[in-house]
């Protein structure tokens, strides 16, 4: 549809052709020179045509058009193509595709990514509901949307819970897998640290499922390559499914020690994939010196230093601030109630941790902190920062702050810049401030704790009078220190890369290269060779982002891998190691989760089909209240000037006019 648009009225426009009426009729009224008065015609109306399309075009007239499209109701197949999944359905879904006549059909597979058509091969190692639903929620956003069709076994391992997910579509699920339960016992997740001192202990926290009709018992062991360190039988009962065991074992051998934990299979037990579970932890051989400087006695020094003295790797002096020391001779610095900063300490660069940290502290070492004392002393409950990731919390440290009693701090208000991490925050109630318990700062270099509470010893004596030890207390600790006293590398080409990898990701390696002025540089070319276990070698070159140097190795197979990088044309060169570990998540469970698929379908406002009555969900699709077309309706406006084929008409009349007055003779 079509329609032409003034802005001024109507006969204005009759006003356009009487003047080109006029113009033309003054220039041919007199006739001279025109043979006929067929040939004065002809000229009279081209030249009254042309001065009023002229006159008109000059009042800005727009034009209107109207566009009608129809859109057809969309279809989203996905495909869960896990390695949980054992149903071939790839024949089945594209049949519906073809059967559903009148929709726009889109399919997908999808795993821990998202991938365009139906795949046959059931490969991926984790299963991701929420990418793939919130992908779709974004592709398809304000679209005639009339279903999205789930292809799974209901098993999802990895993202959001799919239950708490908003839906703007109905979820049509075809359920998979095998909803019988078998006896099964495996090792679902164990959490450890990833690094651990030689000579040290360090602890892993197993947690085990099981699903038993009697009482059954199996042997737990735990393997460091072919040695044997830890064995256990484990009692199973039909009324417990899950279960923590938590052990400590030895740091005894330099490098990244690949540990396997093994539970015997049950007599009859089919899925034995859960079984084992690999570990890995990177063990370094590193003694340092620490010193506590005090200004008076506090039970807090006594808490601190005991966590310490556990560590075989730690040397640990206390002195008082007035005692004669040289203070480069330490790997870490400990301040306890010293209320001026002694000199040599801000001009030495060896980390600190300061306890009861006032204003004068921060100013002192040019601290982004600052700090207004207000009157009184205030009680803080502690909490995480979930977003501080220098280190991790184990679940029992995490379950201690929560329980922990109140520390003292003299009221007041912190600004903090972001460059400031805090380690703990204040919370109340189920709130939590940006209050900081403790917190990390990178000073010129220097990594510094400033830790502005006291009554520490409190927590340790309350860890004990819940947990019968000090693990959660030492581990906090511990884990803090450890950041702080382990030393950044000076030297002049440094690479950076996981000691682990996932099977699933890709290799990513990232190099620093210096100059003597410890300027960074990126004018050479740096060469990686990878080798594995057989000595096969795979040759990479880093290439250059902005001044540093990044390869990417894409995924390789589960096992060790040794590594060199070498700057070309120097003698630097910086080996290393690392693990690629086998992702477990799909062979945790095999039994299928047809609930999830039912809730899902409830909340959406979708159905639940199996694999032999998928006809039944081809009459839903085609049968549904969503199943119509949406015609939309466009309107363009555009000015009639801007119309190039209007142009060309008036330059054929101009033209056609003149040629007629040149060859009779009038101009």
């Amino acid at each position: 549809m079509f329609g032409i648009s003034l802005d001024l009225f109507f006969y204005y426009s009759i006003l356009c052709i009487l003047i080109g009426c006029l113009y033309a009729y003054s220039l041919y009224k007199k006739g001279k020179g025109i043979s006929s008065r067929r040939i004065f015609w002809i000229l009279f109306l081209a030249r009254s045509f042309l001065i009023s399309i002229l006159i008109f075009l000059l009042l800005s007239p727009i034009i209107k058009s109207t566009f009608y499209t129809v859109e057809k109701p969309i279809v989203i197949i996905g495909k869960d193509n896990s390695e949980s999944i054992k149903d071939s359905i790839s024949t089945d879904l594209k049949d519906l595709k073809e059967s559903l006549i009148g929709f726009d059909v889109y399919t997908y597979s999808f795993s821990d990514n998202i991938y365009e058509n139906l795949s046959d091969q059931n490969v991926g190692l984790k299963t991701n509901y929420s990418d793939f639903l919130l992908a779709i929620k974004s592709n398809f956003e304000n679209k005639n949307v009339a279903g999205v069709v789930i292809a799974s076994d209901g098993c999802y391992n990895t993202g959001q819970n799919p239950e708490f997910i908003k839906y703007d579509f109905p979820v049509y699920s075809i359920a998979l897998g095998d909803t019988n339960i078998y006896k099964d016992i495996g090792v679902n997740n164990i959490l450890s640290n990833d690094i651990s001192f030689l000579g040290n202990t360090f602890p892993l926290e197993i947690s085990i499922t099981s699903n038993v009709f009697k009482s059954e018992t199996a042997r737990l062991t735990i393997w460091n390559e072919k040695v044997k360190v830890y064995e256990q039988v484990l009692a199973f009962l039909p009324e417990k499914d899950f279960e923590k065991i938590y052990v400590k074992l030895n740091s005894e051998k330099v490098g990244l020690n690949t540990y396997t934990v093994k539970i015997d299979a049950l007599e009859g037990e089919n899925n034995l994939q859960n079984n084992t579970y690999l570990v890995y932890v990177d063990v370094i051989d590193y003694k340092s010196n620490i010193l506590i400087i005090k200004e008076d006695n506090h039970p807090d020094i006594a808490a601190y230093k005991s966590v310490l003295d556990k560590n075989k790797n730690y040397k640990v002096d206390v002195r008082n601030v007035d005692d004669d020391f040289n203070v480069e001779n330490y790997q870490l610095v400990v301040l306890f109630g010293v209320e001026k900063t002694p000199q040599y300490l801000m001009s030495s660069t060896v980390p600190l941790i300061i306890f009861n940290a006032n204003q004068s502290h921060y100013r002192d070492f040019g601290s982004l902190v600052a700090f207004s004392i207000r009157s009184g002393y205030d009680d803080l409950l502690a909490a995480r920062n979930n977003e501080f990731q220098k280190f991790t919390f184990s679940q029992g440290l995490l379950e201690f702050i929560k329980l922990a009693p109140p520390l003292k701090r003299v009221f007041g208000v912190f600004s903090l810049d972001k460059q400031v991490e805090v380690v703990l925050k204040k919370k109340k109630g189920e709130n939590i401030s940006n209050n900081p318990i403790i917190m990390i700062q990178e000073i010129n270099g220097r990594k510094v704790s400033f830790v502005p509470t006291e009554g520490w010893w409190r927590w340790r004596l309350y860890d004990y009078s819940i947990n019968q030890s000090h693990d959660s207390f030492d581990e906090l600790f511990s884990k803090l220190s450890q950041y702080l006293v382990l030393e950044d590398t000076k030297d002049l080409f440094r690479v950076s890369y996981k000691r682990q990898y996932d099977e699933s990701s890709d290799i990513i390696i990232n190099a620093e290269l210096y100059n003597e002025s410890y300027e960074l540089i990126n004018d050479k070319e740096i060469e990686l060779i990878i080798s594995d276990i057989n000595g096969v070698e795979y040759v990479f070159q880093f290439s250059k982002s902005e001044e540093k140097y990044l390869v990417n190795a894409g995924q390789m197979d589960v096992g060790s891998y040794n590594f060199m990088a070498k700057v070309e044309g120097t003698s630097l060169n910086s080996q290393g190691s690392f693990d690629i570990r086998k992702i477990q998540l799909e062979q945790l469970s095999l039994v299928a989760n047809h609930n999830l698929l039912k809730k899902i379908a409830s909340i959406s406002g979708g159905k639940v089909f199996y694999q032999d009555n998928i006809k039944l969900l081809l009459k839903e699709l085609n049968n549904s209240a969503s199943n119509k077309n949406i015609i939309h309706v466009k309107e363009k406006q555009q000015n009639l000037i801007n119309i190039s084929w209007i142009l060309l008409v008036l330059l054929l009349i101009i033209s056609l006019e003149w040629f007629m007055r040149k060859y009779h003779g009038l101009i």
